[in-house]
């Protein structure tokens, strides 16, 4: 062992040794290295790197890199563009290095914040135990109603203040949530871009590449690793101070904090509050009470000013009650916007985490109805400006009572001159010192009543800034809730499980408590109001019997009227009046019952329900009956439209049956739609809501089919209609538009078949009204084409009568008739009028469908907003100083489209408006021909100005910029 052991020592000496040797050597080379002399300035031409070396990166630091800077300046043959290259890249080294010392310093807050986590913790508690001990707020009698509103001032902003930071607290928690995953997404990137910034710092350097850009770009490159090293640790510290106050639950208990400091303050702020209204009851009492008494007890000379101090003190006494009945209504119009912003932010952040999920849909349907009613906030704007503007007026009126107010002296030789017998001395100096105290405490109420009338301006404005800001909030929220919840699914698909839950819809609907409590309402509100129902009793029987009266008068004048001959626009009016009053008469009993029902503010859910069923179901009833009897054998349609007869028969036979069948399922529908159940459990109500879309289907199917429906109807009598090329698409859409809804009802989007349903509904209105109105127009226009028709043969009739007579011959009158062809003058006339009737119709129908549809499909909101500009215009507006000032309105597609419409609708008035003012006004007046085509001119060239305003207005093109072109026509 002795020997093996020796010959170990041995063999190993000499390779330590040289071991040694060359870890000195290297020593050495590494420490020349360090110590070398940084140059002065780089050369001017250096010699490229080449790929096989691998530079130390040194540390660089803010000095470093301005130094660099400096040395960049002075290098000559450097070109101006590579010189911003180099510059740009050192700038943005200074930029990573700040953002590098920024991530450390993060890092290190963040590690310090993790590690006292726990005594934060029990900081909080100490300090939650200490608001808890928190003695109320208690006044003194010595406290002035002046103290008091001042330091009212200063609670109030101290409330603001922690209401701030429990909002703040309330969004950090909100954003921790998305945050955290942030960060783990981020960590995982900056390996990878970690990774890509060392292998770009290995890559050889381009031959063509100045020396300069080269140092100054692999500094940046440099910079922006170091960044992003240190990047990583800054983000993992975050990580680890959200879980470990997550641990503790620091969040919420912070949370708890916060809103235990507003809690604490509001109620010092009420308490200040209850204590400045009890101390302004008891002054403005007392001054009441002491002008009353000063009325009663002054001299009778003096009674104009005491009665002025009452007046005064009654103001006061009035105005500190208008001061907090608005001071309670701004208190409870803050709270609602708070609350309203609150929740709008809290909405953003869920969409943000969740998305547009099922849970999200029921939650914005549920926020939606409980939105705070805009009219209602607007009306109420309107009185505040009014009141505003009485309040700012009585201010002038009461500075220029201070201004104007009386001295002693000058009051005093007032009443002395009206006085009627001569006062002694002594009386005079009496009545003086009376004066004087008499006015002191009329400017005393006067400066009050000032004060209490600014305290209730300010008042005023505040909470008119208030309500602008809610009804401005409001139809924000409004908008982003209707541009989502109508894509958003509110119920699963219909599936076979789901029939199991229909139990419990089933039980609510056919429930006996819930009918016998609609029961019970009406009989209670029969026994409360029998005037009422005793009157509508007598009025809808002698309805009855009106209407049945009417279906008799109609049949007698329609058959008079079918003379091409007839010339009354006022049996037309009387019929058209009729065919309404008929048409109304069940869908007004509809709505009696339901409005009865519904009376009661406190009704329960299920009458509620009943009473929007019976609503909705009136007003379907009046649509199907109003056609039905426009259809009618005779009726308004066939006599007075000129509507085939085959078509108004074959519309209203289908109408006969759809009503029975769509009454009903309209009526259960909408009822079940009224439950207050769990949203997801509604496969019954939407079961009937689809059977009622296949009566409408089946009914579009009989009525609009191109060979056997109302378009071949119209065939048997005109083979010429232009609208026969467009049978087949009405048709599609007849169908398609039902099994569209049924489809979007059976994969779950019911809520949207509903709204949808809602809309056609309206549109459907729109169009029935538009039919009707341009009906009732191209009456009128034949009934007057008719009377100038007539009379213009009446008077060739004279005129050849005469002419006849004067040559002693009658041969040639035999064959004259007054019901002779019209002029061709007349009938290009009327075809003018038509077209511009055709086109003012299609302009109210997209006007109006833009308005039905305009706040639901988001396409037509999205297209009015800042996305979808075209171009800016200057536009002049008058500011609250009365000052006009100039702003930038961005002119959108919307606006594009809607001047294109005015346009088209230009056009068209300007080639028939002449027409329509020869037909109205110019037949009628005894003017010469180039007279009447002067007149036709000038209104022709009224039109075209008034178009082309109008189109331009729209596209933000005002009247300044348009005087040239009304001067060159």
């Amino acid at each position: 062992m002795p020997v093996r052991s020796n010959s170990l020592k041995s063999f190993l000496s000499p390779v330590i040794c040289l071991c040694l040797i060359l870890f000195s050597i290297i020593q050495a080379q590494g420490q020349t290295q360090t110590d070398a002399p940084t140059p002065t300035s780089p050369p001017a031409t250096p010699a490229p790197a080449t790929p096989a070396a691998t530079p130390q990166t040194p540390t660089v630091t803010s000095e470093t890199v301005q130094k660099r800077i400096e040395q960049l300046k002075e290098v000559k043959d450097l070109s101006e563009e590579n010189q911003k290259k180099a510059l740009d890249f050192y700038n943005q080294s200074l930029d990573n290095l700040k953002k590098t010392t920024d991530y450390q310093s993060d890092a290190q807050r963040n590690i310090e914040s993790a590690q006292n986590a726990m005594q934060r913790l029990e900081n909080l508690k100490a300090e939650i135990e200490k608001l808890n001990k928190q003695p109320a707020l208690t006044f003194t009698e010595n406290q002035t109603l002046a103290q008091l509103e001042q330091q009212l001032v200063q609670e109030e902003a101290e409330l603001e203040k922690d209401k701030a930071a429990a909002a703040s607290w309330d969004e950090e928690i909100a954003r921790r949530s998305t945050r955290q995953k942030e960060v783990l997404t981020r960590v995982t990137e900056l390996d990878d871009r970690i990774s890509e910034l060392e292998k770009q710092l290995k890559l050889p350097v381009p031959a063509d590449e100045p020396a300069a850009v080269t140092d100054a770009r692999r500094m940046e490159l440099a910079t922006r690793l170091s960044m992003r090293k240190a990047e990583k640790p800054a983000l993992k510290s975050e990580l680890t101070v959200y879980e470990a106050e997550e641990a503790i639950g620091f969040p919420r208990m912070n949370q708890d904090y916060l809103k235990l400091e507003v809690k604490k303050q509001t109620e010092r702020v009420d308490a200040l509050k209850a204590q400045i209204k009890k101390l302004r009851d008891r002054e403005a009492a007392m001054r009441v009470r002491e002008a009353k008494q000063q009325v009663f007890e002054t001299n009778p000379l003096l009674q104009p000013l005491a009665e002025k101090n009452q007046k005064y003190a009654e103001e006061i006494l009035e105005l500190t009650r208008k001061i907090e009945t608005t001071d309670k209504k701004y208190s409870q119009s803050t709270k609602i916007l708070e609350e309203l912003r609150k929740q709008f932010d809290q909405t953003k952040a869920k969409e943000d985490s969740i998305g547009l999920t099922g849970p999200i849909g029921l939650m914005l349907r549920s926020q939606q109805a409980n939105l705070p009613d805009i009219e209602t906030r607007k009306q109420d704007i309107e009185k505040y400006s009014k009141t505003i503007d009485q309040v700012n007026l009585k201010q002038f009126e009461l500075d220029d009572a201070w201004a104007d107010f009386p001295s002693v002296d000058e009051k005093f030789d007032e009443i002395r001159q009206n006085s009627s017998r001569q006062m002694t001395e002594e009386e005079e100096l009496n009545l003086k010192n009376i004066i004087e105290e008499t006015l002191t405490k009329q400017k005393e109420y006067l400066d009050t009543l000032i004060r209490s009338n600014k305290s209730y301006f300010t008042k005023l404005l505040d909470i008119y800034t208030t309500e602008k800001q809610l009804v401005k909030e409001t139809e924000a929220y409004a908008d982003y809730i209707q541009e989502r919840i109508f894509w958003i699914k509110s119920s699963p698909p219909i599936s076979i499980s789901e029939i199991k839950q229909t139990s419990h819809t089933l039980r609510w609907l056919f429930s006996p408590t819930h009918w016998k409590q609609v029961y019970t309402a009406v009989g209670e509100d029969v026994f409360s109001n029998p005037v009422i129902y005793f009157t509508a009793f007598f009025c809808f029987l002698s309805l009855l019997y009106l209407a049945y009266n009417v279906r008799q008068q109609l049949r007698i004048i329609n058959k008079e009227i079918i003379r091409s001959s007839f010339r009354k626009f006022g049996i037309t009016a009387r019929v058209a009046f009729l065919t309404l009053f008929i048409a109304i008469v069940w869908p007004g009993f509809i709505w009696f019952i339901a409005w009865r029902v519904g009376s009661h503010p406190d009704v329960p859910p299920f009458v509620k329900a009943v009473d929007s069923s019976l609503r909705q179901v009136g007003w379907l009833l009046f649509f199907w009956e109003l056609i039905r009897q426009i259809c009618r054998p005779l009726g308004l349609g066939e006599s007075h439209f000129g509507w085939y007869k085959q078509t108004v028969l074959y519309v209203r036979k289908n109408i006969r049956w759809v009503i029975p069948i769509s009454i009903p399922l309209l009526f259960i529908t909408m009822l079940l739609h009224g439950k207050e159940v769990d949203r997801t459990q509604d496969l019954l109500e939407r079961l009937f809501f689809i059977a009622l879309l296949v009566a409408y289907t089946i009914f579009a199917r009989r009525v609009f089919h191109p060979r056997s429906g109302l378009f071949q109807s119209i065939m048997n009598y005109n083979h010429e209609v232009w609208y026969d090329r467009l049978k087949f698409v009405v048709y599609f859409l007849a169908l398609f538009v039902p099994c569209l809804l049924i489809f979007l009802a059976l994969i779950g989007f019911y809520f949207t078949a509903m709204s949808l349903f809602h809309l056609i509904f309206l549109t459907l209105w729109l169009f029935l009204v538009v039919i009707l109105f341009r009906a009732i127009l191209l009456r009128w226009i034949l009934i007057h084409h008719r009377k100038l028709s007539y009379q213009q043969n009446q008077e060739r009739l004279d005129a050849f009568r005469k002419e006849s007579l004067e040559s002693s011959s009658e041969t040639n009158i035999a064959g004259i008739t007054t019901e002779e062809e019209n002029p061709a003058d007349l009938t290009k006339i009327s075809a003018q009028i038509k077209k511009l009737v055709n086109a003012s119709m299609a302009v109210i129908l997209l006007v109006g469908a833009f308005w039905i549809w305009g706040d639901t499909l988001p396409a037509f909101n999205r297209l009015d907003s800042v996305d979808y500009k075209l171009w800016s215009t200057a536009v002049e507006v008058v500011g609250e100083d009365g000052k006009v000032t100039e702003r930038l309105e961005p002119v959108t597609y919307l606006d594009f489209g809607m001047a294109l419409i005015f346009a088209v609708f230009a056009v068209v008035a300007t080639n028939n408006a002449p027409g329509l003012l020869e037909f109205l006004v110019l037949q009628r007046l005894p003017l010469e021909a180039s007279v009447k085509y002067a007149i036709t001119t000038l209104a022709r060239y009224f039109v075209v100005l008034i178009g082309i305003f109008v189109v331009f207005s729209t596209m933000g093109i005002g009247w300044t910029k348009l005087q040239w072109l009304a001067t060159a026509f």
